[in-house]
């Protein structure tokens, strides 16, 4: 398939990324499969999902607005371009008849095995499900995850209509022009006159609202967010420099490509795993910290901010995107605003970027011979500023929580996000063999994604000092709260209104879990 064609079937969320300021998570339940999938093969026909072609025709416009507006000295206009993508958990297609928690079952009857063999998609975290994963056998803590997203007789997520755009106008109306579609009594007419359906095919159960921060760019802890995503050959045109990471093969992002060893069934070709991951951030507590242990980090008494310099210690990046890597000082330096031009050699050394910094822990660059743990990150802050009173008292309002709504892209799972957080950013010994730098306790956990359990040994992070091993290690504090989330399927177009939409592949009662 050439790349033109893969365009107008890969789901634009998931490559470029859909342009947005404003962000409606639409979760839903599927109560009528048949008249669901009827009304999901009409939209998308209709042109109601937004293809990789689409998404990139509108970053077009908004370069183009933003040229035009620099040559007349104006601001630019901004252009509404609102975006749609779907996505499917494993309860999901199930309810379709696409997937099938009873493999056993299933292999008892010879045809049934056969379609389980040829269309099921792999991947046991996809059928287990996050709280599953996380929960049952990870490090989340059941106390802190929203009900929403917890698994239970009466689901409330199959699926997950991502919805887009650059104001509120227009994601309203995009938003109710979904609901219509799928709830409306058939028949019953339009826009403002249409009856909902009495019996209908979906349920919206639960939304949650994204938007972008006044300082652009910024997530809540005041770093740029978004930079450093992966190249992907075939679809980058950009050639990476020296010592940027090379571009990647598609198949560490989209099933059916080169690199992607799942196997997945052929109507799966083009899509990507969601992983959507609720995360609070208590940002005055992080700042607390930064403030009491200013002075603990090395050569703290010779920088011109600290503070600053600590926190872009636990990140890697100064908060205006500089590494530390090429400039571990200061963050003066225009030119490396967000610059990639790193690997972090000499490998055995940090006497720039700790081991054990955010964006070294989730890519080790020089650290390995190759990408192979590989995600594209489309998370957008939620919530609201901190407020006078929070930066008074120096604790987060329970009433007036902020946070990331993490959304990341991979073809497997366990070797991309599941990997990173628990293999990498979880850690304490990795990057590996760095004992001798870094002491028996080795470079620490990432600062802010990293998880541990009442009985794992303290958070910490070594840093760099000057000394072999060094004597520089600081006492970690919690500023992320997992709340939960999901794990999603975001299929080709092509197959949103072929095979998804075609008749069940499985009997009901062999469906669910």
């Amino acid at each position: 398939m050439s790349w033109i064609a893969r365009k107008s079937n890969i789901q634009g969320d998931i490559w470029p990324g859909l342009p947005k300021r404003l962000q409606t998570f639409m979760f839903f339940k599927i109560k009528k499969a048949d008249d669901f999938k009827q009304r999901l093969r009409n939209f998308v026909k209709d042109g109601g999902i937004t293809s990789a072609k689409d998404a990139c025709d509108m970053k077009n416009k908004i370069f183009a607005a933003k040229f035009q507006a620099q040559q007349s000295g104006r601001p630019a206009k901004i252009q509404p371009l609102p975006g749609v993508n779907i996505a499917f958990a494993s309860t999901g297609l199930a309810a379709l008849g696409k997937f099938t928690f009873n493999e056993g079952a299933v292999k008892k009857d010879r045809e049934l095995y056969k379609i389980f063999k040829r269309n099921q998609l792999r991947g046991g975290l996809f059928g287990k499900g996050m709280y599953d994963d996380l929960v049952n056998e990870g490090w989340d803590d059941p106390q802190e995850i929203r009900e929403q997203y917890k698994r239970s007789q009466n689901r409330l997520i199959d699926g997950v209509f991502l919805v887009t755009a650059s104001e509120e106008d227009t994601l309203t109306s995009q938003v109710n022009s979904i609901k219509e579609h799928f709830l409306k009594e058939h028949g019953s007419g339009d826009g403002d006159t249409y009856l909902i359906s009495k019996d209908p095919a979906v349920e919206f159960t639960f939304t949650r609202q994204g938007r972008t921060r006044p300082d652009k760019g910024k997530e809540h802890f005041g770093f740029e967010d978004g930079i450093s995503q992966p190249l992907i050959e075939g679809l980058d045109e950009v050639t990476p420099k020296d010592k940027e990471p090379k571009s990647v093969k598609s198949g560490l992002i989209f099933a059916g490509h080169e690199g992607d060893d799942m196997k997945q069934p052929e109507w799966a070709e083009d899509g990507s795993f969601l992983v959507f991951r609720d995360l609070q951030q208590l940002v005055p507590e992080f700042d607390k910290w930064l403030e009491d242990n200013k002075h603990n980090a090395p050569h703290a008494a010779t920088s011109e901010d600290p503070k600053e310099k600590l926190a872009a210690y636990l990140m890697g990046r100064w908060k205006n995107g500089t590494p530390v890597d090429e400039s571990p000082h200061h963050a003066k330096d225009e030119k490396l605003f967000k610059s990639n031009n790193f690997d972090f050699h000499p490998v055995q050394q940090h006497d720039k970027c700790p081991f054990a910094a955010h964006i070294r822990k989730m890519r080790p660059r020089g650290d390995l011979d190759h990408d192979h743990a590989v995600i594209i990150r489309r998370g957008i802050s939620y919530g609201g500023e901190v407020t006078p009173e929070e930066k008074a008292v120096q604790k987060s309002d329970d009433k007036k929580e902020r946070g990331l709504l993490f959304v990341c892209y991979q073809s497997d799972i366990r070797n991309g996000f599941n990997f990173l957080t628990t293999r990498w950013a979880s850690n304490h010994h990795f990057p590996d063999r760095k004992d001798k730098f870094v002491g028996e306790h080795g470079p620490g956990i990432d600062a802010i994604v990293g998880q541990r359990l009442d009985h794992h040994p303290p958070r910490s992070i070594g840093l760099p000092d000057g000394k072999d091993p060094t004597e520089a290690r600081v006492q970690l504090d919690r500023w992320v709260v997992q709340r939960g989330g999901e794990y999603f399927f975001s299929p080709g177009i092509q197959a949103l209104k072929g095979y998804l939409t075609d008749p069940s592949d499985y009997p009901l009662e062999l469906t669910g879990p």
